[in-house]
């Protein structure tokens, strides 16, 4: 069995009546939209949520999957301690995953409380996960969980961890859906959370239409600089879900897209239309060529001190991931109220 639902979902604490207290009704049409995804899933009634979300602990250069037998989580960071819920983690799916991803060489560890405590931290469910899981417990609610917070790493490591993803599903025949958490610019107005940057809105408009198209290179194409200005936190994690459509044709239905507090909250679900050849061939050759095409056009001694890096300073992970915990902002801080 394959994927049954593929949903891009943003999670603003302030859509839930009980943290936006009148203030949601500003942001309705995107509450009106987590309600039609909750009606959606539960017409597919999934054993198994996937969620992707940037606001878990952070590892600096390894996936983290949560993976103990239960998972629990609070909004009391936005003074509403009694929203709280616990779900059972499918244990079976998050291990095939893992073993998956791992075998193909995607930096990715199992996030347990035995290594997390070391930090100082624990598995918990972050709002990046709660606020959606929020509207789609009103409609639908039998069902395990699979905890996923991304790292920085390359688009190209996050695309073929998605793949990794579909194959799990495929490989237990499971019967699950996938959730791409992240919020959109987190600049679209003086009075945001970051101030105003114009290139706020043109990430979400080229982002949002290319999703729409199914368009996958144009995604991955976007600019750094806009990408880098806009001050996103879902980009990442539709990559990830972007993988997981590897091998089809697809595109996107927009439901709603709102900027009214300066963070751009767009609800998107994706439609399988047919197969379609991999992209992931064409996506590496491009990557290849921006690269050889960077390196011979640099200076030749930052060309000589590049290569020299690479040559003698990256040792191979092995074994052995390099990880680092990192729970402050690279692409959302778990703090923000958006």
């Amino acid at each position: 069995m394959s994927l049954k639902g593929f949903y891009l979902l943003p999670h603003p604490p302030i859509a839930l009546p009980e943290v936006g207290k009148g203030e949601e009704q500003k942001i309705s049409a995107t509450g009106e939209s987590f309600h039609f995804i909750g009606e959606d899933i539960a017409k597919n009634a999934p054993d198994t949520i996937i969620l992707v979300t940037p606001h878990g602990v952070m590892f600096q250069d390894a996936i983290a999957i949560s993976y103990e037998d239960e998972i629990y989580g609070d909004l009391k960071n936005f003074r509403v301690p009694n929203v709280s819920m616990k779900l059972k983690i499918d244990k079976a799916l998050t291990k095939k995953i893992y073993e998956l991803a791992y075998n193909d060489g995607i930096p990715v560890v199992m996030a347990t409380n035995s290594l997390l405590n070391k930090y100082d931290q624990s598995v918990t469910l972050d709002h990046g996960s709660m606020v959606p899981l929020y509207f789609i417990n009103k409609h639908y609610s039998d069902y395990k969980f699979v905890h996923i917070t991304y790292a920085a790493l390359s688009d190209i490591d996050l695309y073929r961890f998605g793949i990794a993803i579909r194959r799990a599903v495929e490989d237990l025949n499971a019967n699950a859906v996938l959730i791409a958490s992240g919020d959109l610019s987190h600049r679209l107005k003086e009075e945001g959370p970051y101030g105003y940057n114009p290139y706020g809105e043109k990430f979400d408009k080229e982002f949002l239409d290319n999703l729409a198209k199914g368009d996958v290179k144009k995604v991955l194409s976007i600019d750094k600089e806009t990408v880098c200005e806009a001050g996103e936190c879902g980009r990442r994690s539709t990559v990830t879900l972007l993988g997981a459509l590897e091998g089809n044709k697809f595109n996107g239905d927009l439901l709603s897209y709102e900027g009214t507090f300066g963070v751009g909250y767009g609800v998107m679900k994706f439609n399988v239309l047919s197969e379609d050849v991999p992209k992931l061939p064409e996506l590496e050759d491009i990557r290849k060529t921006q690269h050889e095409k960077k390196s011979s056009q640099s200076d030749p001694y930052v060309r000589l001190a590049r290569e020299s890096l690479t040559t003698y300073c990256v040792p191979s992970m092995g074994n052995n991931l390099a990880v680092k915990v990192r729970c402050g902002l690279d692409s959302g801080n778990p703090m923000s109220s958006t």
